[in-house]
């Protein structure tokens, strides 16, 4: 039987159904937010990218190594006593078992606060390493000191080797402070001289920042800053693809080729090469 026009189940039964129509305005304002997210990050990397960009056409490679030290003399994790005290990474450990043998010399560039060579020291090699940033040197004199032992971390300025002969059984680059020395130039130079500590058939172990080939945003950084160059009279030295200003420091972000490259025109050879999401390592042998 039918319920009366006038009744309120009546009423109620008339009236659209409001259900679907809650989820489908929801869906569209998730929609707008999903695209209003995603353009404003691509314009906040853009205006990331041309910051980066200006720095890079306007400073010279000392200038980059002033700031990446001002970093690194900033950072109390690097100084610390637990992160020196750590050990090895997980990735190092296998290959320095595999690649160099207890009780040989060692030498560590870009030491920091002696992590890699109290590492190396306790694993029962004659390591010994050299640092650009007085403060982290400091910090390794001191922690050596604490456990009892003569400081093995020395100052060295940026992107230079102590001077010496080749006494060195292997070579191991401190982690990242490859990928922070400027320009191309200057970084094959540092491997040669590290090449020329090292005994024939040597190996060096390095790690860096890595990089895909098609990330437009290091396209736009490294074609504005070329633009920005134009206006800094005397500037010479040439800018890559990869170079990047990243909290508030430099580096250097390679594809496998630019670092297979490097290290051969190095006289160095890479025997093995791993990437793990946004960094990577290698161990190469001196030709």
């Amino acid at each position: 039987m039918d319920e009366p026009s006038g009744s309120p189940l009546a009423a109620l039964t008339q009236q659209k159904p409001l259900g679907p129509e809650i989820p489908r305005r929801r869906r569209f304002r998730t929609k707008c937010f999903e695209h209003a997210d995603r353009w404003f990050d691509r314009l906040v990397r853009l205006l990331e990218a041309l910051y980066q960009a200006f720095w890079l056409g306007c400073l010279n490679p000392d200038d980059l190594n002033a700031i990446t030290g001002q970093h690194f003399q900033q950072s109390r994790f690097y100084a610390s006593i637990e992160h020196n005290q750590s050990g090895f990474f997980a990735w190092e450990k296998p290959l320095i078992e595999r690649y160099f043998q207890p009780g040989t010399r060692l030498l560590v560039a870009a030491a920091g606060g002696g992590r890699e060579v109290l590492a190396l020291r306790k694993a029962g090699f004659q390591a010994e390493g050299f640092e650009c940033s007085q403060p982290l040197v400091d910090a390794a004199r001191k922690i050596f000191k604490e456990i009892g032992e003569s400081n093995h971390v020395l100052y060295c300025p940026s992107d230079h080797v102590p001077e010496g002969t080749a006494i060195y059984h292997g070579l191991v680059v401190g982690w990242g402070g490859y990928t922070h020395i400027p320009t191309r130039a200057r970084r094959i130079a540092f491997l040669q001289a590290l090449r020329n500590r090292n005994l024939p058939r040597s190996h060096i172990l390095l790690s860096f920042f890595t990089r895909g080939t098609d990330f437009w945003d290091d396209m736009i950084v490294h074609q504005t800053s070329r633009f920005f160059r134009f206006f800094v009279p005397g500037r010479k030295d040439p800018l890559q693809v990869g170079d990047r200003i990243s909290f508030a420091r430099y580096v250097h972000a390679f594809t496998r080729d630019e670092l297979e490259e490097e290290l051969r025109s190095a006289g160095l050879r890479v025997l093995e090469y791993h990437e793990v999401e946004q960094w990577g390592y290698a161990v190469g042998i001196t030709e």
